[in-house]
């Protein structure tokens, strides 16, 4: 992201609810004697819902409590013999099982880490974190998996039950009623569970393919109540269950058999589903809305090897960061895959899972901040929108007070999904997306045209010399069998190149086609590049126009007045810098909280962006947006208001710190230091004749007794001081020196990188007589983001002044030219 002074993705802390270790250590309890059957209830071989069921026991039934120690599931005899496990929610134990009543509880104690929640979820406000070994009051043990609990502080809320050591006074109490019904259901594909009859309703969790429940009401005809084995209760889509046994509740229709799956089903590999199984089209009617992905919510967000604390750290994964999902949400983790295909397990706390339907669920989903705040007013940034198919719009909200919550809703999933003001092009059609917070509502109507014909395309290297072959490069969807490109050179003439094969690449699903062609151009100038793509035999009549230019040096070391764009060497140096992420994330670093994509390429409110790109069709979005943006146009009207010589050199660096901090700085009024050293380098006036010039000091500095930074100082000069130069040293351009003349008659040398000469309108501005040390010492100063010191980024500055000084790309890391360090930087010295 560009902003001033600030390095791009740096991450602020470390998530304290990541370091809570998933472990389930058996409770100490004593073997029950008596338990009774709240529902019918599966008796089963094992230990969870995938062992085989060897017989259903009724409403009832009482049976021996054999083994009581786990915290989900009693093993259990029944009056004929048999014995195997039963899920503890509908169990209601006698007093001699080992339970008590939450009314009787004591104390506890934390195994970890532990986040303390407003309420029995993941998805409830974390109140605070207590630390390992923590004794808290218990307060309610009724719940098979949360425990609610008083701190020592007075706070109440509720923890999960996995990461705490409950006292034996405290077991779990008897779980909540009975059911109404007596049937049950099975999941036929990945479902999402929502707080009402309806796709409009929250979701509040998704189930896997398989999973079991109890039906509670079946009287409608869509949609079913039922319960999980966790005891979260909802509704759910009939068409996504198989339902068996019992007879009906509510209005009494009957018992249901459901349909079976879905008729249609898509691949899961298709499309970044995130791997979520055939549930169908994903429409707003079919009830159970695939899982499109994920993004992280905490400010570091660690991906793990298993799904526990105590597994390998993969990666330290930023805020805002995209995911793809590969398993749906499962005790506590979540299985997901980063854009550089890395694969691992992330606390399901930290992260929001988003839906094909528009829906988000978890860490915040949905919503801009998460700060609880319901808006006075809300506006979007625009009103209106067309959108090819296949890519992202990004719309702001703005809301009153600024950082209010904010959902998002699509009236028509199948054209277009949204997911935190990103609104995907999914077909052709319209689409009304919806932001909504508190009572306050706005609406973009979004109308899905047709797939582009070139999603990008770029000419390398990005200058050429007259003569030198350049390869032509687009990206076009899968769809695609040819593309042509359609030069025109500055004296107006049009050539042709076609590309007739091309090589696939696959990006979080999505396969795109990357088409070469060579040219080559004999005249200094711009070329402009349109990339058109053929389908069926014809080519397209639009496309992406890029472009392609020819330098008329190509000694890079040599200062001209023409125009000046970025070198494919600083390219590669900026693209190392950013890092390439292939899914768009917020840029925590900015207050603005600026989504960004590819090589560190931010995007403003309304822009129209493709996600899941490759690393090649990054590359093109990063060329096209220095060469196309302020980064260039900025500093080539910089060399031409201040009359600047430039060489390939200086113009990387600046292009370079443009690109992070922003273009703003190269025309303003209020200069930066380091261009004012830009400034005062020019070629000397001649000294042959005695003739003395009037000069200025324009920053605070040393007086040495001669020429060079080894001589003695023998004073020091306030920055607006005038004074005569009576001499120079330029035997090297990188460091000359002004002998100067002060008010009270002392004479010394000063560095020239600091001195405003009277006459400097009459001189040439040649910057190859920058000064060295000047330069690199006030470049590297820009290495704060938010008032705080980033090694990364004073590397960066670091990098950017070497290139500028020396044409040295290579020395990144260390003080090779021998600047000024800052006072912040001084232990990399």
């Amino acid at each position: 992201m560009k902003k001033t002074g600030c390095v791009k993705r740096a991450v602020s802390a470390f998530c304290a609810g990541c370091l809570v270790i998933l472990s389930f250590p058996a409770a100490s309890a004593r073997a029950a004697a008596t338990a009774t059957t709240t529902d019918y209830l599966n008796l089963r071989e094992g230990v969870g819902t995938n062992t085989k069921v060897i017989l259903t026991l009724s409403k009832n039934v009482s049976v021996s409590v054999l083994d009581n120690s786990d915290a989900q599931w009693a093993k259990i005899q029944t009056s004929s013999g048999k014995s195997g496990y039963c899920f503890k929610q509908y169990l209601s134990f006698s007093s001699s099982s080992g339970q008590t009543s939450s009314s009787s509880a004591s104390t506890a104690q934390t195994k970890d880490n532990l986040n303390l929640r407003q309420s029995s979820s993941l998805s409830g406000k974390i109140l605070l974190v207590l630390s390992k070994g923590t004794s808290v009051t218990v307060l309610d043990n009724s719940s098979p998996n949360w425990v609610q609990v008083r701190a020592k502080s007075g706070t109440e809320g509720w923890c999960s039950r996995a990461y705490l050591t409950v006292s034996a006074s405290s077991a779990p109490a008897s779980s909540a009623g009975s059911s109404s019904s007596s049937a049950t259901a099975k999941t036929t594909d990945y479902l999402n569970l929502r707080s009402g009859a309806g796709m409009s309703n929250k979701v509040l969790l998704t189930m896997s393919k398989g999973a079991a429940v109890t039906v509670l009401n079946n009287s409608n005809s869509e949609w079913v109540q039922v319960r999980t084995q966790s005891g979260k209760e909802g509704w759910c889509s009939r068409k996504y269950l198989t339902i068996s046994g019992g007879a009906n509740t509510g209005a009494g229709t009957g018992s249901s058999s459901s349909s079976s799956s879905p008729q249609s089903s898509s691949s899961a590999s298709s499309g970044g589903n995130g791997g979520q199984g055939d549930s169908g089209t994903g429409a707003s009617d079919s009830g159970a809305a695939n899982i499109t992905g994920a993004s992280v919510t905490a400010d570091v967000l660690r991906l793990r090897e298993q799904p526990n604390t105590a597994s390998k750290i993969l990666a330290n994964l930023a805020n805002g960061t995209s995911l793809r999902v590969l398993a749906a949400p499962a005790s506590g983790w979540v299985k997901v895959q980063t854009a550089d295909g890395k694969s691992g397990y992330v606390s399901a706390d930290y992260v929001s899972i988003h839906y094909s339907d528009g829906t988000s669920t978890g860490g915040g989903a949905g919503s801009n901040t998460g700060t609880g705040t319901s808006a006075s007013s809300l506006s979007l940034s625009s009103g209106s929108q067309t959108v090819p198919e296949g890519k992202t719009l990004y719309l702001k909200a703005t809301t009153n007070p600024s950082g209010a919550d904010v959902t998002w809703t699509s009236s028509n999933a199948s054209v277009a999904t949204v997911v935190n003001g990103y609104v995907t092009a999914v077909a052709t059609g319209s689409a009304a997306i919806t932001a909504k917070s508190g009572s306050s509502t706005a609406v973009c109507s979004v109308t899905v045209s047709d797939a582009e014909p070139v999603r990008t395309a770029y000419a390398s290297p990005n200058i050429a010399s007259p003569g030198e072959s350049v390869a032509l490069t687009a990206i076009t969807d899968n769809s695609r069998d040819g593309v042509q490109f359609v030069v025109t050179g500055p004296d107006g003439k049009t050539v042709t190149a076609t590309a007739e094969s091309s090589t696939a690449e696959t990006t979080n699903g999505v396969t795109t086609k990357v088409w070469k062609a060579a040219a080559s151009f004999n005249s200094p100038g711009n070329y402009t590049v349109l990339a058109k793509s053929r389908s069926g035999g014809a080519y397209s009549s639009t496309g992406f126009t890029t472009s392609a230019y020819v330098a008329t040096q190509s000694d890079r070391s040599v200062t001209t007045s023409e125009q000046r764009r970025v070198s494919d060497e600083m390219i590669r140096l900026i693209s190392k810098w950013e890092g390439y992420v292939s899914c768009v994330y917020t840029d925590t670093m900015s207050s603005s909280q600026v989504p960004t994509i590819g090589y560190g390429c931010t995007l403003g409110a309304n822009a129209e962006f493709y996600n899941g790109v490759s690393a090649t069709e990054a590359w093109s979005m990063m060329v096209n947006k220095i060469n196309s943006s302020s980064y260039t146009s900025e500093l080539n009207k910089m060399i031409k208001n201040n009359g600047f010589l430039m060489d390939q050199y200086q113009a990387d660096c600046l292009i370079s710190f443009a690109y992070n901090v922003g273009s703003g700085y190269f025309n303003s009024s209020t200069e930066m230091d380091f261009i004012k050293i830009m400034k005062n380098a020019v070629r000397p006036p001649d000294f042959s004749s005695g003739t003395t010039y009037d000069a200025t000091v324009a920053l605070d500095t040393q007086v040495r007794s001669n020429s060079g930074m080894l001589s003695a100082q023998t004073g020091s000069v306030a920055a607006g001081t005038a004074v005569t130069v009576t001499g120079g040293d330029f035997s090297d351009k990188k460091d000359g020196w002004y002998k100067v003349k002060l008010a009270d008659g002392t004479t010394g040398w000063v560095n020239a990188g600091y001195v405003s000469l009277a006459c400097s309108g009459q001189l040439v501005h040649d910057l190859n007589y920058t000064n060295a040390y000047a330069f690199g010492t006030e470049l590297i100063r820009w290495n704060q983001a938010g008032g705080k010191f980033y090694t990364g980024l004073f590397y960066r500055r670091l990098g950017e002044a070497n290139v500028y000084n020396y044409g040295d790309y290579d020395a990144l890391r260390y003080n090779k030219y021998g600047y000024g360090y800052p006072s912040a930087a001084s232990s990399l010295q």
